[in-house]
């Protein structure tokens, strides 16, 4: 059985001048560990090629290195062990090197081992990664070249987490001036020049003094396949033993939600100064080891939402469309699933009928529950309707045929004579009486984009004109994301529609770039444009025979009803404060809802907690765009969306632009002067004058709704 984390050693280099048997990487399996990180040749190899490089006297000419042989690798093929080996590439190798020579040869060294590793049957192999930054583009070449060369293997680069004196300014000690984002700005142009390949990923050198959480975030959301701890980095608790300080474990504990090798470095050394240091003697080189495997037994428990979510982060759903298609019943089942969204509409109903009460005739209040499914809200009204001590007569309507047979079966075993089953289109429904408090569940994950406005609209003219709408309000929001991730997954499918399709998403290793999610729109119900009677066509006006809303009156039948669809356009434009650099790959989309009076739905991250904390029937949507889009600190992001529709479907259009923030010089000042303070000090320079100046900006996604969009 695998395990569900995996742990791996990287012995010390000078152990490693000779080959390594088989023995000797299944004894560190033996010993707790599940991965040996092994450089794949030795100082043989670099022996012979530093001797090859000197034979030449022309720094024009680059040498011709040939492959490592017998004794310069460090293993041989064993399918045994090879699942147990991820391979390091040399650390004296420059492939971003100013010098031509010192550069091609690294070159073909890279491609020589990341063969040989090919060959052995390894899946992953490290790379050291630049050493500068102003030859990222030689490097990023070096390796797109091996990655086209020797198909088969993974290439993970090793970085530091931050530059040297970068520390979260929260802690005690003062960060040191250097830039937090810059070991993150060379990888991101390492994989932009690689295409996003998704055979390349980061190995993250964990520090001692943890950058600030945004540098945190932004790794976050990157491919990390392996994460490396020096043993070095320990600390000693109160009897001795190798712990991390705090900040640390609530790092790892948040990596391991992607679950990336944890390779140990340094141990042999570590434990050495700790021996010499006088620690308890219980303290070995395995201490490491259980103190790791013991932080992935105490690991925060998952959310409701992660739980449910779980083998779905990252992964691209289409959204739902029940209006369109006819749901299976094992849909229904999941989202029924949710016991918090139907607590807070039974908590609506039952608030509705408290405060409407029964009514003075006797008769029972009219409750429709449109778009029944399987049931749930029914069942939901009738608990409200005892709690309350009002009387309900409640219909149930539903355009599923299947649906509608399983409802048939519920109220011939559950809910009998004061419960009847409709089959029928909601927009076409004409009841005997008409409505007290119509219910529904029609909200998707951007609220309105499984057309739920278009539904209740059609059926608004059966609700009495003091009627209630269940839910009576929701409303869009959105925010700029990087997600690496889900680019690289739309990407590799290379298809226009893809790129221009919004996607239901569990996310995961996604940063969101901005400080505040925005609201788009909202949609109140009953639809204040409706509400007028004057509004409605006269072959579909309800024939009201009381003039005080009596439960008698009649509507007409002839027709479905149909009044056009422009009232529920809609359009926004909103403008998003960028603090730190990222990528934009797209943008999250979330929704909140007033189902009645103070009871809430909302998937935002930062109100769900509030207004419906551990409900799981949504994900977030995913808005996605073509080509990244690379921001700069103290930027904004401008995002345009729109709600259209041509009375036969629905679709959303979106683009995005983005702008940095230059500072204006003063009179008789150096524009220079100016921009180099900005530099040194963004708060100060957003307080001085400024001007936007524009970045970039995508292309229209999704025009005419050529490629999504929801059926009427």
């Amino acid at each position: 059985m695998s395990p569900l984390y995996y742990v791996g050693l990287q012995p010390e280099l000078s152990t490693l001048d000779t080959a390594i048997d088989s023995d000797g990487i299944l004894s560190v399996v033996t010993d707790g560990y599940d991965v040996l990180s092994v450089p794949i040749t030795n100082l043989h190899f670099r022996s012979r090629v530093s001797r090859i490089s000197q034979s030449v006297s022309d720094p024009a000419i680059v040498p011709h290195i040939s492959p490592p042989i017998y004794p310069e690798v460090n293993f041989a093929p064993n399918s045994t062990y090879a699942q147990h080996v991820l391979g390091i590439c040399a650390k004296w190798i420059e492939l971003d090197s100013t010098d031509p020579r010192i550069a091609g040869v690294s070159a073909q060294i890279l491609k020589h081992e990341l063969s040989y590793a090919s060959f052995c049957g390894l899946s992953y192999v490290i790379v050291p990664g630049p050493t500068r930054r102003n030859n990222v583009a030689l490097y990023a070449e070096s390796l797109n070249a091996a990655l086209a060369a020797v198909p088969y293997i993974n290439i993970i680069v090793h970085l530091a987490m931050a530059e040297t004196g970068v520390e979260d300014p929260s802690g005690p000690d003062v960060p040191a001036p250097v830039d937090a984002m810059s070991i993150w700005d060379i990888w991101n142009s390492v994989r932009t020049i690689c295409d996003y390949s998704s055979r390349l990923s980061v190995g993250l050198q964990l520090p001692p003094k943890l950058p600030p959480q945004t540098v945190v975030s932004r790794w976050f959301a990157e491919p990390i396949t392996v994460l490396f701890i020096s043993a070095n980095i320990f600390l000693s608790n109160p009897k001795g033993y190798p712990v991390l300080s705090k900040a640390h474990q609530f790092l790892l504990f948040k990596y391991m939600k992607i679950k990336p090798y944890t390779i140990l470095q340094d141990v042999r050394e570590a434990t050495q100064i700790r021996t010499s240091s006088k620690l308890p003697s219980k303290q070995d080189e395995s201490a490491y080891l259980i103190y790791i495997r013991h932080l992935h037994t105490i690991l925060p428990s998952p959310t409701a939402v992660e739980k449910f979510g779980r083998g779905y982060q990252d992964y691209l759903q289409n959204p739902l469309q029940p209006l369109r298609d006819n749901l299976e019943s094992g849909t229904y089942e999941v989202f029924e699933k949710d016991p918090v969204k139907y607590a807070q509409y039974e908590k609506a109903v039952f608030g509705a009928l408290s405060e409407r009460g029964p009514n003075p005739n006797g008769q029972p209040v009219i409750v429709a529950v449109v778009g029944a499914g399987r049931g749930p809200l029914i069942a939901c009204a009738l608990r409200a309707s005892e709690r309350a001590n009002v009387p309900i007569f409640a219909y149930a309507v539903e355009k599923n045929p299947n649906a509608y047979t399983y409802l048939l079966q519920r109220k011939e075993l559950q809910w009998q004579s004061n419960v009847e089953i409709v089959f029928t289109d909601m927009r076409s429904w004409s009841p005997t009486h008409k409505v007290d408090i119509m219910v529904s569940e029609l909200l998707g994950s951007f609220g309105d984009n499984e057309l739920s406005p278009e539904c209740l609209d059609g059926v608004q003219r059966v609700l009495k004109s003091n009627g209630i709408m269940i839910p009576q309000s929701y409303s869009s929001h959105f925010i700029p994301a990087m997600s690496p991730k889900i680019f690289s997954s739309i990407k590799s499918q290379n298809k226009e529609d893809i790129m221009n399709t919004p996607y239901v998403v569990m996310l995961q290793a996604v940063d969101l770039l901005a400080m505040e999610i925005k609201q788009a729109w909202e949609f109140r119900h009953p639809c204040p444009y409706l509400r007028a009677n004057s509004q409605w066509p006269a072959s579909h006006r309800i024939n009201d025979l009381s003039q005080n809303d009596d439960s008698t009156a009649t509507v007409k039948r002839d027709t479905p009803f149909d009044i056009g669809n422009e009232h529920n356009y809609r359009h926004v434009t909103a403008r998003f404060s960028i603090e730190s650099r990222g990528v934009m790959h797209g943008f999250v989309g979330y929704f909140e809802s007033v189902l009645y009076g103070d009871v809430e739905l909302s998937t935002r991250p930062d109100t769900i907690n509030k207004k419906s904390k551990d409900m799981v029937s949504w994900f977030p949507i995913w808005f996605p765009i073509s080509t990244p889009l690379y921001v700069p600190d103290d930027a904004e992001i401008e995002i345009s969306i729109w709600r259209k529709t041509d009375n036969r479907k629905v679709w959303y259009e979106w683009s995005v632009e983005t702008f940095v923030l230059v500072p204006v010089p003063g009179p008789g000042s150096d524009n220079r002067d100016s921009i180099a303070s900005a530099s040194a000090s963004p708060a100060r320079a957003i307080s001085s004058p400024t001007k936007r100046v524009r970045l970039g900006c995508s292309k229209l996604h999704n025009p005419g709704g050529k490629y999504s969009s929801m059926l009427l």
